[in-house]
């Protein structure tokens, strides 16, 4: 039976499919049958507004696989949406994001999000996942389900990575392309870490620029790997960045909510963030540590086992990283160091960067 046999009711006009290749960009459009947890956009799909949200978007196929490709967008409003929902405690630091992508309810891909931190703003962070679906996986009824949930961290990251990764993120758009048959297994590749990026072969804490497009500056000390070969290489770039600020918490006072109040709160978070770069490049802690001194951990994000990870030092900063699984599916990759002082905690912290990609589209 088709998966939209029970939406429609006797009062429904029928709508047209969208033919391919097809791009949605808008929460608005007729095509755009439901949201779930997801409020609509008008220049944007729609941003999620609980624990997960989903998009049911009318596609037609004529029995093609077609790959599947979703832009993903943290900004300010954001941050507002997830502390409204988390009501984080004081002190707490604003943390990377790990979000998970299904579609037609299978994991696809997984995005890791943060946002870089400027001295007088917050940059914000775009994602890219890229996934293909096979012939038979849409329908004769057309309908393609997009969910956006959190992803499920291991023990040694749960810390280190925001709860409630989903709340507030930004679907900016989903493109959907025929592919053919031949198209659907490229070869190895080797690409820059931007590149891999907007490919979707990997994600580093997302891209910059008003598209998404450029690196910018590390971010954190995760990626997730979402090539599909079962051996991927990557060469990561060692760093120290300033420590993440403190998340933003609602006020409690009726004044602070008032557009003066709010005034107020941006400057002090402003001169937060300035007071932080300056402790940064004053102290003496904010060299990273050698790749020696780290330890590389690897986790399958679907099925939760352990996977095979290896890394070898390239130079005084740089990593090079192999990782192994035996089933597909998105990996998150995190480094730590063995013996990490208090004080440079509450100062800095290691970060990497992708330079480079080896493995299959």
């Amino acid at each position: 039976m088709a998966i939209g046999t029970w939406f429609a009711t006797e009062f429904d006009e029928p709508v047209p499919a969208r033919e391919l290749p097809a791009m949605f960009s808008s929460g608005g459009d007729p095509e755009v049958l439901l949201a779930d947890q997801m409020a609509r956009g008008v220049a944007i799909l729609g941003r999620v507004q609980g624990t997960s949200g989903a998009v049911v978007l009318k596609v037609r196929t004529d029995g093609r696989p077609v790959r599947v490709r979703v832009n993903l967008h943290i900004d300010g409003a954001s941050q507002n949406a997830w502390s409204r929902a988390a009501a984080p405690a004081r002190g707490m630091r604003e943390l990377p994001r790990l979000v998970m992508v299904r579609a037609q309810g299978s994991d696809r891909a997984a995005a890791l999000l943060s946002r870089q931190r400027g001295r007088l703003r917050m940059v914000e962070a775009h994602a890219w996942v890229e996934f293909d679906l096979r012939a038979d996986e849409v329908g004769d009824d057309g309908l393609l389900i997009i969910e956006v949930v959190d992803g499920a961290l291991p023990p040694w990251a749960a810390t280190a990575l925001s709860p409630l990764a989903a709340t507030g993120v930004r679907v900016n758009q989903v493109e959907i392309v025929a592919i053919g048959e031949v198209e659907q297994r490229a070869g190895a590749t080797r690409l820059a870490g931007a590149a891999a990026q907007l490919a979707g072969l990997v994600s580093a804490g997302g891209l910059v620029g008003a598209r998404g497009r450029g690196q910018g500056h590390a971010r954190s000390r995760f990626i997730v790997v979402n090539a599909s070969d079962s051996t991927v290489r990557c060469r990561l770039r060692i760093s120290a960045a300033t420590a993440p600020p403190a998340a933003v918490r609602q006020p409690s006072q009726k004044w602070l909510r008032r557009q003066r109040g709010q005034t107020v709160l941006k400057a002090f978070r402003v001169a937060q963030r300035g007071a932080g770069y300056a402790l940064f490049e004053a102290s003496p802690f904010t060299r990273p540590p050698h790749p020696d001194r780290l330890v590389v951990q690897a986790v399958h994000l679907v099925d939760g086992t352990a996977c095979r990870v290896s890394a070898s030092t390239r130079t005084e900063d740089t990593l090079d990283v192999v990782v192994e699984r035996t089933t597909p599916g998105p990996v998150l990759v995190g480094l730590g160091e063995r013996d990490t002082p208090l004080v440079r905690r509450r100062v800095a912290e290691t970060v990497c960067q992708v330079i480079e990609l080896e493995g299959q589209r």
